[in-house]
């Protein structure tokens, strides 16, 4: 089989607003800067970073990010989804060590698979060595995962962790109203809280609302305000 990696998630797909800066967090909180330095430091050590919570919580985020910034300082990197490619199987895993930065979303899909285990143990040690970056995630601590694979658990473990929390409804009203501005687009509060009571809270998909929202006005010229967002939406 080829050395090289399988492109399952190829960094031009990338949301390319998910920054640093964007992040609901914030853009000096404890695990943006951490991550920064993580990338900045990879001459010195591999770096390895084990980011924990449930949905919502702005994982998945900071992952994009991560490969955004990293992209911007000219390393080589992959976002390696595992809800997405959880039935190509362990293979995708294979030749990834050749790439400066991976990250890997949603490593608790795969706890308790004896193949997937055993796959991700052996990338971890192919690929921890200085000027790599590695940075996993999951919904719970290592040791709750009911991991099969001791040595796996271990190396889960094995860096910096951070516990992020789920993001509140102010929350998520507050990141929509930073993402529209970034945009240039003016969201006020009122019409943030609005789309929460009347849609999914799925941050995901708040934000894809938003992008319609987004086209909508420029093409109408139009402001946004909870009539228009009523007629766009068909709310």
């Amino acid at each position: 089989m080829s050395n090289e990696p399988l492109q399952m998630a190829l960094p031009v797909t990338l949301p390319d607003d998910e920054t640093f800066a964007s992040y609901f967090g914030g853009a000096q909180s404890l695990e943006v800067n951490h991550l920064k330095v993580s990338l900045k430091n990879m001459s010195q050590a591999f770096q390895y970073t084990y980011l924990c919570g449930l949905a919502d919580s702005g994982k998945s985020h900071l992952l994009y990010a991560t490969c955004i910034h990293a992209q911007e300082i000219g390393l080589s990197t992959i976002l390696l989804s595992l809800r997405e490619v959880i039935d190509f199987g362990p293979a995708v895993l294979d030749g990834l060590e050749s790439l400066d930065v991976v990250c890997i979303d949603d490593v608790h899909l795969v706890a308790g698979v004896d193949q997937w285990e055993k796959a991700l143990f052996n990338f971890f040690n192919r690929f921890s060595e200085p000027n790599k970056c590695l940075v996993v995630t999951a919904d719970l601590l290592p040791s709750m995962l009911n991991i099969n694979l001791p040595d796996l658990e271990s190396r889960l473990a094995w860096g910096t962790t951070f516990q992020i929390r789920s993001m509140s409804d102010d929350d998520k009203a507050e990141a929509l109203v930073k993402r529209a501005n970034m945009r240039g687009l003016e969201l006020s509060d009122e019409c943030a809280r609005f789309l929460l009571t009347r849609l999914s809270r799925d941050m995901r998909a708040l934000l894809d609302v938003l992008d319609k929202l987004d086209h909508a006005s420029m093409a109408a010229q139009r402001k946004l305000t909870i009539p228009f967002i009523k007629t766009t939406l068909n709310l």
